[in-house]
């Protein structure tokens, strides 16, 4: 993907490091969403946390623009989890929001994550299908390996090597299916819990990660995501944070 150099802010109220870093057709933005910054306000209302600060409706799935920032919606195509950085679509004309909506209803979306985890994989790629249920816990989305929907991604080892904590691994991967919490979880119950997920991983080797390295947050990126649009595919990406580029403190 070509970068491009434009700034959004002038008429976008972008949140805290939110930046713009694909415009694609019929008002298709891709935007950089950094880690700890919510995809929408909690409550559906506004959020100086979320990735834009002004309004947002949970019936129209879109942020509306202020008056004096242009006026009209941003409507948001898909969610990361707050702890996840990475690529992340809106799009302003609703036509193009409700077609590229679909494609991720239909699993036609092909989006890449990398993960840091504990723990190295039995092998370097694989196919991992598991049955996911979801419930609510005190007003938040939890999921759980049961009786549910199918969820299934494919992995492959990046980099392998020893940290802080043990053996540690950089995994690239690819969820066929969207379910909540999916890769975390995947992850989790192969005994290879992402870096820093306070909900399902390994939080004694999260304390000492961070006491010997300094680093904070989950090591989850969203890195690529790949849309077919109008009989063309359009990409976006967002190279994964310095932090994962020395992944084992060498």
């Amino acid at each position: 993907m070509e970068r491009v150099a434009i700034d959004l802010k002038k008429d976008w109220p972008l949140g805290p490091g939110v930046t713009v870093v694909g415009v694609g057709p019929a008002g298709l933005y891709a935007l950089a969403k950094p880690e700890g910054v919510r995809s929408q306000p909690k409550e559906g209302s506004r959020d100086a946390k979320a990735l834009l600060t002004c309004s947002y409706s949970l019936k129209d799935e879109a942020y509306h623009l202020p008056p004096d920032k242009g006026g009209g919606k941003v409507w948001l195509l898909h969610r990361l989890d707050a702890g996840t950085s990475g690529v992340i679509l809106v799009a302003d004309e609703e036509q193009t929001a409700a077609e590229v909506q679909y494609s991720f209803a239909q699993h036609q979306i092909k989006k890449r994550y990398v993960a840091l985890v504990f723990g190295w994989a039995p092998r370097a790629s694989e196919v991992w299908k598991d049955r996911m249920e979801v419930m609510k816990d005190r007003g938040r989305a939890r999921a759980r390996m049961g009786q549910g929907v199918l969820a299934e991604a494919v992995i492959k080892e990046r980099a392998r090597g020893k940290g802080p904590c043990g053996p540690m691994s950089l995994l690239e991967l690819e969820p066929k299916t969207g379910r909540t919490h999916q890769l975390r979880i995947q992850c989790s119950q192969r005994n290879l819990p992402i870096v820093g997920d306070r909900t399902y991983g390994d939080f004694e080797k999260n304390r000492i990660f961070t006491k010997s390295t300094g680093q904070q947050g989950m090591f989850l990126h969203a890195e690529r995501v790949k849309v077919p649009f109008r009989g063309n595919d359009w990409e976006a990406s967002v190279p994964v944070p310095e932090g994962f580029r020395d992944p084992f403190g060498k």
